[in-house]
């Protein structure tokens, strides 16, 4: 007599570990970025306040446009850098999750391929740092006396630099997020 195989419909898991190291490290990421987030806003309006109260007796009331700000950052304005902040921090933290779990993989196996992936994250991680650093600079960029042409070049304004940022880091943390999953299965 000859039998049929039975077929079984595959359910589909998830790898808890891997979903739980990342809800870590997003935890993580998103904790630092706005704790960074909120000294930069601080030293950015304290910027803004040092430049008003040594030259606001300069200002002339009369012209509405004047090109230096003397106002602090309003809310709508720290959304978008605060948002680039949070999404370097989690880039970085889902890049040192992804070299630890690939030293640990090297540490077993040598293997060459393996020495090649940590070759280029580490990279990555020092660039991620450079990214907070550069964020940093142009959350105060709102401070800088200069003109308003200037400010939205390198800010956070459509096409500023800021910006570019912002969405690059979006999807380089993306990307990391998938990578690290596929790393733990």
């Amino acid at each position: 007599m000859n039998k049929a195989p039975i077929k079984e419909e595959k359910i589909p898991t998830y790898n808890k570990k891997a979903i739980g190291l990342l809800i870590v490290l997003l935890i993580g990421g998103i904790v630092l970025g706005l704790i960074l987030s909120n000294i930069f806003v601080t030293e950015a309006n304290d910027r803004i306040q040092h430049f008003s109260d040594e030259f606001g007796d300069f200002i002339p009331p009369d012209i509405p446009d004047f090109p230096f700000r003397v106002t602090p950052l309003t809310t709508s304005e720290i959304f978008l850098p605060t948002l680039g902040v949070i999404v370097v921090c989690i880039s970085i933290f889902l890049l040192i999750g992804l070299i630890a779990v690939y030293l640990k993989v090297f540490a077993k196996t040598k293997s060459k391929y393996i020495a090649g992936l940590l070759f280029v994250l580490i990279p990555l991680f020092i660039q991620a740092i450079f990214s907070v650093r550069t964020l940093q600079s142009l959350f105060v960029s709102s401070a800088i006396p200069f003109g308003h042409g200037f400010r939205e070049s390198i800010g956070f304004e459509w096409g500023g630099l800021g910006q570019i940022i912002v969405v690059v880091s979006i999807f380089e943390s993306i990307g990391l997020a998938i990578l690290l999953y596929l790393s733990n299965e």
